[in-house]
């Protein structure tokens, strides 16, 4: 809903930007719709290198406290 208010785009971009699962699925379904395909896409990259680089350093801090 934060993407749909400040950055203007239609709903269905939003959710497929920041939706999880696999980017491959993501773009087969923003292939097939009227969604802006590039822009789902860098959200879909940069959600996946976000989670690679802090989720090594996440992982062994919990796994310290546990």
């Amino acid at each position: 809903m934060v993407l749909v208010a400040v950055a203007g785009l239609d709903p269905l971009t939003a959710y497929l930007a920041t939706s999880p699962g696999g980017a491959d699925t993501v773009a087969i379904i923003a292939a097939s719709t009227r969604v802006d395909a590039p822009f789902v896409m860098t959200m879909q990259m940069a959600r996946f290198l976000v989670v690679l680089a802090i989720g090594p350093g996440l992982a062994r801090a919990i796994a310290r406290r546990a």
